[in-house]
Parts: structure tokens; sequence; C-alpha cells
């Protein structure tokens, strides 16, 4: 029977304080605490420089962390490599953007549409910020802005910030002859537009919104529409905002999407940007009735489906990955697998593999998908999938077919991201015993398995706002995460490295030094390019 070596991503687990915000401290976890206390394990950075994000203090993500585990190198991120493009110039003068510029010439409206935020998770607001300069600089006349309002990778009470910002602009380019620069629509990312459990009825409302400028919200202005919905519904978060658009004074859309106009996806993250890009760029599309579907140039900030190319047009060229982790095991004849529910299923895919989302073997290599609950919150269903998935893992295990699995449970990101402590609690205590069942399955076979995260967020449920106030946080964090290498045969002849403030952003532990611990923890030589395992052997 092979022993296979798993990669268990407990999504969203880092390491806190402790105190009265840590629900991952606060949750019961025997299975955890077991493992950290006989197991030899460290902790491991996930957020800026040591993950390829520009600034020290930028917040991992999901994607960023899963491209970096299966890179087994720190590459240049979306966001970096797009911030080096701006610097340098050669952004402004890509074949796309030239396009999309073109497409405007005789008179089109260009619109922007995107997270408005600077949470550099899926997007951030100096993007949004460039693009005005240049159409503005370039003599575009007419620009719209349909904003997607955060609250989760930032404070959940944060979207005036960002639209106001951004009407300062508009202040300045509306105040010179026949240019109108102005917002069109509006909406929380949970509740329009960034699904990606294909739950089309949210994308649709953003599609109707930004299309054809119907929905039964309708404001002057953004700020108007914030103002209103929050004193509608006190402690509203961002992310929750019903949808809206933008009307003058005779209750005419101020900006729909029109034949002849160009729309740029300003979101450089690919899985909540896929679906709305499909319904532009798909002539073949059974999400839902798009009606009449305007003929514009679409372009995206990145590729955001490269099996597919989609969107045809991309500002920037996708971040990739030559030899990943999954390929290079699979050259060695290692059967794997791959384990979630449709929350993270793009990750243990498409970004763990550095860009290519389908088997490159059906034969070796098994991509499962547990589907995620539809129309129900996390919070309200914190266990998720993740007893399914260990029903699933301890059957892997069991058939003796698989050298290599990964598996992510999302419960404590994606639970953690509703900012609500008991159900983060109960999300951890349902994950803690999940990887207990298949721990134990793995013993029973001889198996191993490195136990980490991606990021942390969890573990910082609330922060504290201004005058000391409690906050909800529904955001990432920068605290390590902790990585455990559970090795039955496990007789203290060796331990991981630990973290050192002396250690350079190459050595310091974090994702990307997880590939060639695979490496090794499968007795299997560690390619020369990776950065070096984590196993210190005495």
């Amino acid at each position: 029977m092979t022993k296979p070596v798993l990669l268990i991503v407990m999504d969203g687990w880092g390491m806190g304080s402790g105190g009265p915000e840590d629900a991952i401290a606060r949750a019961n976890t025997p299975v955890f605490d077991r493992l950290w206390s006989d197991y030899a394990h460290t902790t491991l950075m996930t957020h800026g420089p040591y993950v390829g994000l520009p600034a020290k203090n930028d917040m991992g993500g999901s994607e960023v962390g899963h491209l970096t585990m299966g890179a087994g190198m720190i590459l240049d991120q979306g966001p970096t490599r797009i911030n080096k493009a701006f610097a340098d110039g050669s952004f402004l003068k890509s074949k796309a953007l030239t396009k999309v510029m073109a497409a405007v010439e005789s008179g089109g409206t260009l619109h922007l549409m995107g997270l408005l935020s600077d949470g550099n998770i899926h997007s951030h607001l100096d993007h949004f910020k460039k693009l005005i300069n240049f159409a503005f600089d370039s003599g575009v006349k007419s620009l719209r802005v349909h904003a997607l309002l955060d609250g989760r990778d930032v404070g959940i009470h944060t979207a005036q910030k960002y639209v106001c910002e951004l009407e300062e602009d508009f202040v300045f380019i509306n105040s010179r002859d026949g240019f109108d620069y102005r917002f069109a629509s509006g909406g929380g990312r949970e509740r329009i537009v960034m699904d990606r459990d294909r739950d089309w009825s949210k994308v649709e409302e953003g599609w109707n919104l930004m299309v054809h400028g119907t929905g039964a919200h309708r404001f002057p202005s953004m700020i108007s529409a914030i103002e209103h919905m929050r004193a509608e519904k006190p402690g509203l978060i961002d992310q929750d905002m019903p949808g809206f658009v933008v009307v003058d004074e005779a209750d005419r859309p101020v900006g729909p999407i029109c034949d002849g106009d160009a729309v740029v996806m300003v979101n450089f993250r690919g899985d909540r940007a896929i679906e709305i890009t499909e319904a532009f760029e798909l002539d073949e599309f059974d999400g839902f009735d798009r009606g009449n579907r305007p003929d514009v140039v679409f372009a995206g900030m990145m590729v955001y489906d490269e099996d597919r190319n989609l969107p045809a047009l991309q500002l920037m060229g996708p971040t990739k990955v030559d030899n990943p982790f999954g390929r290079r095991i699979l050259e060695l004849g290692i059967k794997q697998f791959r384990l979630t529910e449709t929350q993270k299923y793009p990750h243990v895919t498409f970004f763990f593999n550095g860009g290519y989302r389908k088997p490159l073997d059906d034969t070796m290599e098994d991509y499962i998908l547990i589907p995620s609950d539809k129309g129900v919150s996390f919070s309200e269903a914190p266990a998720m999938k993740a007893n399914e998935i260990a029903d699933r893992a301890v059957e892997l295990i069991e058939s003796g077919e698989y050298g290599f699995g990964l598996i992510n449970f999302a419960n404590a990101d994606m639970v953690g991201h509703c900012g609500r402590m008991e159900p983060a609690i109960a999300a951890i205590e349902t994950v803690d015993g999940a990887v207990g069942r298949i721990v134990e399955a793995l013993a029973k076979v001889g198996g191993a398995a490195l136990i980490t995260a991606d990021h942390g967020n969890a573990e910082e449920m609330m922060v504290y706002a201004k005058g000391g106030a409690e906050e909800a946080s529904t955001k990432h964090s920068i605290n390590p995460v902790p990585c455990i290498l559970f090795d039955p045969a496990y007789d203290g002849s060796y331990t991981l490295r630990q973290p050192d403030d002396e250690q350079s952003t190459q050595t310091q532990p974090g994702l990307a030094h997880l590939a060639a611990t695979l490496f090794e923890a499968m007795g299997q030589p560690v390619p020369d390019d990776l950065l070096p395992s984590l196993i210190q052997r005495s």
C-alpha cells in the first residue's frame, strides 16, 4: 500500500495573541494541541514579500498562498507585477490597453468595474486611479465606475473613504471642458458580481445594474446610497450592501454599459472575476438571461482562466509557474488528488498549479470538488463541508492509490470573513475534528502530512477602532501560521526550521518552503531550483 504524504491547508488559521479576539485560541482544539505538542512544528510567514507582494504589511490571501506553495519559490504576484509595470511605463503601453482606449476614441464610455479597496487581495484603489488619470490624459471624455464595496479585506465600514478619494479626482477632471467622470452603480462584493460558487443570481443582479441600469435601489450618488443603506440597517457591513444604480434627476441611470463602450475589470485576482467575465465574453452562455448583450471591448487586469484564455484581452500577463509541484511529482509517477469544497476549488487546482485548472493526466490526478452550501451564510452553517471532506479523504487514504494529496478546509477563512465569534469558534472546532480523522487514517497506513494554513483570519476576529471601541474584523491577518509535520514514525531526530528575525525573505520559514519539504517527506530528491526544505536533521 502506498504511504501518502498530504498537504492539509486549514485556510485562515493563524497564530494569534490568545486574547478575546482570537477564535482559534478560544476554541477547543484537542487534535491541533496534541499535534503541536508531539510533532516537529514551526510557524510560517504568509504575507508581504514572503509571498511576492509589494509592501511589508500586504496581507496574504488564498490565491497568493496556494500559488506560492505550489511554486516552491517566491514569485512576484499580480499586484507586484502590475505596480512595477506602472512604474516603468510598460503597463500603459500594453497592446490590450491600447485596444481599450481605441474603442472609446469615437465617443464611447470607458467603464471601470471592480472592488473599490486598497486591501490588495483582489484589487487596489491605486490601479483605479492610474487608469482614470490615463484616460483623462488620453482625452477620454466619458468614464464610469461600477464600484464593488469591500468591508472584508479592509475595515468593515470604509466604503466612503474610497468613494471620496475617487470623487475628488472626478471633481478636478469634470472641471475641464467636456469631461464627464462619475460613479454609475455599486453594491457589496458578497451581494453582486464577485461570486465564485456559480450562484448566477449574484452575477445577474450586478449585470442588470451595470448593463441595463435596472434595480430596485436607485440613488443620486454613491454617498447617499451608502448612508441610506446604513441608516436602514445599522451595523450593515460593506460587503453585504445591496446593489444599487446611480440615477439623475429624472431617475435615468447615469452610466449603463452600451454598444461601443469599453469595460475594464480592475480586479487582478481571478476566482471572483471569472463569472462576470464569462457573461461579457462568452457567446454561448447559460448562466442567466443577459437580455441585450452590449457590443463592447472587454479587458481584465490579468488572465482569470488560463485554460480558456479568459478574458481574451489582459492588461497584464499572468504570473507563470514553469514547473509547479503537481507537474513535478507527476513526472515522478506519483499519483495525486486534490480535495476541497467549491469555495477553495480554484486554489487547490488553478492556483496551486500555477495556471492550469484541469489535470494534465486523468489517470494520475483526481480533482475532487464537494459543492458548498448555497443560499446560506457560512456563519449559519460553520461546519461547511469539512466533515464530508474528511470522509472522502479517509476513503482516498485507505484506497492505497495516492502518493500525494492536497486538502483545503475553508472554514476558518470563510466563517472568519463573516465577523462573528461564536460561528468562527464552531468552524475551528469542526476543522480540528476533521483533521483528527485524517491523521488517524494516515497513521494506520504509515502516511504523513504537512498541516498548515495559507494565511491567518479567524485568530483576529476583532480589531480596536479609534477610542478603543471593538469592531468586528472580517479580513485576513498578517500573523504567522502554524506548520506541523505529522509523521507517525517521528522519533525526535529532526526539527523544522524556526523563524529568526535575522533571516532574509528567502530563508525565513514561509509557504515557498513547503514544496521542498514535501519532496523530502516523500523520500524524493529535492529539486535544486526550489527554496530549501524546512526539515533539519540532527
